[in-house]
């Protein structure tokens, strides 16, 4: 067997990750399972994550992470476009139906559903409050909007899209959300 290193190597155990959480659910990412699909050894995954809980958390914070944009567009408008079209793309790609099974399965896994609130969620909750707080300093933002419902009000129908109804998630809805619902909520009153 070929040694890989690298992003080589961090894309099978990726791969594995996700493709053991699909077909299996959380209980089936075991460090021996993800070490067998990326034809790795385990001492190479216990070098990295102590645990299978960092190891999925590290997946599921790595896909968000790299599908959802964070940079300053220089606009509210233009950075809700960019991130909504981020989970979008994610949610109808195929680590659309790997989210379903993750989230599915976070009801019966208090390990996963601690990861994924933490981290993910976490991690984007942080990364919508200074959105906001940029958006209120560049004066498209009201100073009194409620941050707590701002920032997840776009990507909650998204979700719900995703998770209850599987309605269409595209460019249309998400431009329709942010004009109609989320420019609107946060904009100064005059």
């Amino acid at each position: 067997m070929r040694r890989r290193r690298g992003e080589e190597l961090d894309a099978a155990i990726r791969g594995a990750v996700l493709g053991l959480l699909a077909e299996h659910g959380p209980a089936g990412v075991t460090m021996e399972a993800v070490a067998a699909a990326a034809q790795t050894s385990k001492p190479v995954l216990y070098r990295r994550w102590p645990d299978r809980a960092s190891l999925l958390r590290d997946t599921l914070l790595g896909i968000a992470t790299a599908a959802i944009p964070h940079q300053d567009t220089g606009s509210y408008r233009s950075d809700m476009l960019a991130i909504l079209r981020g989970w979008a793309a994610l949610f109808t790609g195929p680590e659309g139906p790997v989210l379903r099974a993750a989230i599915a399965a976070a009801a019966h896994d208090p390990e996963l559903t601690t990861a994924f609130q933490n981290d993910v969620i976490g991690w984007r909750k942080e990364e919508m409050a200074a959105l906001l707080s940029r958006g209120i300093a560049r004066g498209d933002v009201r100073p009194d909007v409620p941050v707590e419902i701002a920032r997840e009000l776009g990507q909650s129908v998204l979700w719900h899209r995703l998770l209850v109804t599987g309605d269409p998630i595209d460019d249309d809805l998400v431009v329709r959300l942010v004009d109609e619902v989320l420019v609107p909520f946060v904009s100064p009153r005059h």
